[in-house]
């Protein structure tokens, strides 16, 4: 079976303007087949991108041209190689904006594309969505006051839980918690808040059959797991009651594990995947690994969600630096194919030892 073009189509949000969204779009365009561009419905400004485009020595390469929201050309470019439609919700083009710079403007546009793509995915239009960075603070600026993409599509979808996770080739971590204060971290933490997320790795892993075999783990939050109590009780009253509860439910599953010797572990591939009760708990380790490659994907939702792992860059924006490798990795768990069938949907997952899609 080949796919055809039309099997599926994935939109893909333009994050902050200000920010290297546009550039690492513009670069990631030129790596992929033309033929997989035309399952791409990108949200966004098309002369923002265009720009983006034209300062990263691209603009013969690739152009960006409004569409409607069945992917179709209002005016089809000519000239470039490939040819990205580019659906804008924005009732006018964008200003001019500062490049690297947090602005209310920025904020509003970035909110104004995720909200669009969602409502194409739950109206069926899109089959999912990648997103490119936004800026959380140019979303305060706008009276927006989200910590990041995880909470606004947690509430344009209404769902009641979602698990923010971190996808590579040598580690897979799920966080329990996400963006709040260190210091808030332990009363943040519940028996159900781990049970309910750990449940939705556990599913999301069981449709995907990776390694069925292997536990997952789930890491101490206090040094060397507590030392009994010694250094911390949540241990005790958190982590090994959520484990048990797990257990009861047939999940495989181990811990507490104390983080200094976890994910080494499973970077050897001792555990399916890892639990981690905090952001950089979890995040120091796979950003170390799998800064350039890494995605993040959204669990949860009644579509799935791909993201770049990283933030907006605002110190190298418009300069012509940024590395698009995390986008096309988040791009590629939708577009690649693996025994003929789509890389990425509602129930297969597929990580093919290489990636195909580009020319």
């Amino acid at each position: 079976m080949t796919l055809s073009t039309t099997d599926y189509r994935l939109a893909l949000t333009m994050g902050d303007p200000a920010g290297i969204g546009p550039e690492i779009i513009a670069k990631a365009m030129v790596r992929l087949e033309p033929k997989l561009i035309a399952r791409l419905l990108v949200l966004g400004d098309p002369e923002w991108l265009n720009r983006a485009a034209a300062a990263a020595g691209l603009r013969e390469q690739v152009a960006f041209a409004a569409a409607d929201e069945e992917g179709r050309f209002r005016a089809p470019p000519a000239g470039a190689a490939r040819r990205v439609p580019v659906l804008d919700p924005l009732p006018a083009p964008l200003p001019p904006l500062a490049a690297g710079r947090h602005q209310a403007v920025a904020g509003r546009a970035a909110y104004a594309y995720v909200e669009k793509a969602v409502g194409l995915a739950l109206a069926g239009k899109v089959r999912g969505l990648v997103t490119a960075p936004l800026a959380k603070h140019s979303l305060h600026l706008a009276g927006l006051n989200y910590a990041g993409h995880t909470e606004i599509l947690q509430e344009l979808t209404g769902v009641s839980r979602v698990a923010m996770t971190f996808w590579g080739t040598s580690l897979k971590v799920m966080l329990v918690t996400t963006h709040i204060p260190l210091a808030a971290v332990p009363a943040a933490l519940s028996v159900d808040l781990l049970v309910e997320k750990t449940l939705l790795l556990a599913e999301f892993l069981a449709r995907r059959q990776l390694t069925p075999e292997l536990p997952l783990a789930v890491a101490a939050l206090n040094p060397h797991g507590g030392e009994e109590g010694a250094f911390g009780r949540e241990e005790e009253t958190i982590v090994r009651p959520a484990i048990a509860e797990l257990r009861r439910r047939q999940v495989n599953v181990v811990g507490p594990v104390p983080a200094d010797v976890l994910f080494h572990q499973a970077r050897q591939g001792k555990y399916r995947a890892v639990v981690a009760l905090y952001h950089d708990q979890g995040l120091i380790p796979f950003k170390m690994l799998h800064f350039a490659d890494g995605v993040q994907l959204t669990l949860g939702l009644p579509f799935i969600r791909t993201s770049v792992d990283h933030g907006t860059a605002f110190d190298i924006a418009g300069r012509n630096l940024a590395d698009c490798s995390s986008l096309l990795a988040a791009l590629s768990l939708w577009l690649s194919r693996n025994r003929g069938k789509p890389f990425l949907s509602g129930k297969q997952f597929f990580l093919p030892s290489k990636m195909k899609i580009f020319s």
